[in-house]
């Protein structure tokens, strides 16, 4: 892959952070995409605090991981990389010291993103690398952009994601632990 730009450079961050992360050997790819967003069915109640009942978008406590993830990685992207504290439930030690990587690049190139992402659908599906989350979500609200407010993302990128993560249980909670984004229509 050639990285031309900036703007393909932080489209393109995230899948350098955890190329071959964990055992499955298509974990190419990381946890998130330019622009990847808050899950639209959340509001901006701190991960970890009392969620509004409107919050629940599952009774599947999986794919509510998800979501929390979505939510927190929206956080920490809208922040410019500044806010981080909210990925350590949501996220395995490992994830997370990949998305503090990305953290580290939105705060030294002055990115933020803005709008938000619309998770479509979300499904839980067991494979032989465990508990996997297939998802997808829309950036097409979404926008990544510098200290000047222009957008950093070429407008010929897609705005239509799938998420396949793994996701396991952690001290009694389920959290992500990385996996692969492709953009696809779905």
């Amino acid at each position: 892959m050639r990285i031309r730009n900036l703007a393909v450079t932080a489209t393109l961050i995230p899948v350098l952070m955890l190329a071959g992360c964990g055992a499955d050997t298509s974990a190419d790819v990381a946890a998130s995409s330019p622009g990847a967003q808050k899950a639209s069915k959340h509001t901006d109640v701190p991960v970890g605090a009392a969620q509004p009942e409107t919050t629940q978008v599952s009774d599947d406590p999986v794919v509510n991981a998800y979501y929390d993830y979505r939510a927190a990685l929206d956080t920490m992207m809208k922040s410019g990389g500044k806010a981080t504290k909210q990925l350590v439930p949501v996220m395995t030690p490992t994830l997370y010291k990949a998305i503090s990587l990305q953290a580290k690049y939105y705060r030294a190139r002055k990115l933020r993103n803005t709008g938000a992402t619309k998770v479509v659908w979300a499904k839980r599906t067991v494979a032989a690398a465990g508990v996997i989350v297939r998802a997808c979500y829309d950036t097409k609200a979404a926008r990544t952009v510098d200290a000047k407010g222009r957008g950093v993302i070429p407008a010929k990128t897609p705005t239509r994601w799938v998420d396949e993560m793994r996701v396991e249980q952690r001290d009694g909670r389920w959290v992500v632990d990385g996996g692969r984004t492709t953009p696809q229509k779905c």
